[in-house]
C-alpha cells in the first residue's frame, strides 16, 4: 500500500481543526444562551410574583379586582405593601410570596414582562409572561393566587346594558 500524499494529510488534518473547533464554539454557545434564558426565566418569575402580590394587596384593600393595567400601575402603594390576610390559598407576607427574589416596587418594570388580563364580572384577572421564559409552574402558582383570592371578594352586580326607566 502507498501512503497518502502530504498534501491530502493536511487538507484533513486542517478539515478535523474546523470542524472541531466548530463543535467547541457550537458548545460553549449553547452554554450561554441557556444561561441567559434562565436569567430571563428568573427577572420574569419576580415580576410575575410582585404583578400577582399588588394585585391581592388591590383586592384587600379595594375588596375588587384592578379594572385595568394602569388602575394596578398607578395604584403604586399597593407595591410597597408586606403583609396581607390570608386564608391560606395566597402568601400572606411578600417575602413569602417572592421564595426568595427581590420584590419589583416598580410597576412599569413589573408590566413590561408581564401581562395582565382583567377578568369579566368580577373574576380574578390572569397574568401570562409576554412570551418570555419563566419557572416550570410560576404561572400556575400566582394565577391560582389571585383565583383562590377571587372566590372571596363579593361579585359585582351584573350589567345588562339596558337602561332602567326610573
Amino acid at each position: 500500500m502507498s501512503a497518502a500524499p502530504v498534501g491530502s494529510r493536511r487538507a484533513a488534518l486542517w478539515l478535523m481543526g474546523v470542524f472541531v473547533t466548530l463543535a467547541v464554539t457550537a458548545f460553549i454557545w449553547g452554554f450561554a444562551v441557556v444561561d441567559e434564558v434562565r436569567a430571563r426565566a428568573k427577572r420574569v418569575d419576580v415580576a410575575l410574583r410582585s404583578t400577582a402580590w399588588a394585585c391581592l394587596v388591590y383586592a384587600d384593600q379595594e375588596q375588587s379586582w384592578p379594572a385595568s393595567e394602569e388602575a394596578l400601575a398607578d395604584a403604586t402603594v399597593v407595591w410597597q405593601e408586606t403583609r396581607l390576610p390570608s386564608s391560606g390559598g395566597w402568601p400572606s407576607t411578600r417575602d413569602e410570596a417572592m421564595r426568595g427574589g427581590v420584590a419589583v416596587d416598580s410597576p412599569q418594570v413589573a408590566l413590561q414582562l408581564v401581562g395582565w388580563n382583567g377578568g369579566v364580572d368580577g373574576d380574578p384577572p390572569t397574568l401570562h409572561s409576554r412570551g418570555n421564559p419563566s419557572g416550570i409552574g410560576t404561572l400556575a402558582e400566582v394565577n391560582g393566587w389571585l383565583a383562590a383570592r377571587g372566590k372571596s371578594l363579593p361579585k359585582p352586580e351584573p350589567t345588562t346594558g339596558v337602561q332602567s326607566s326610573r
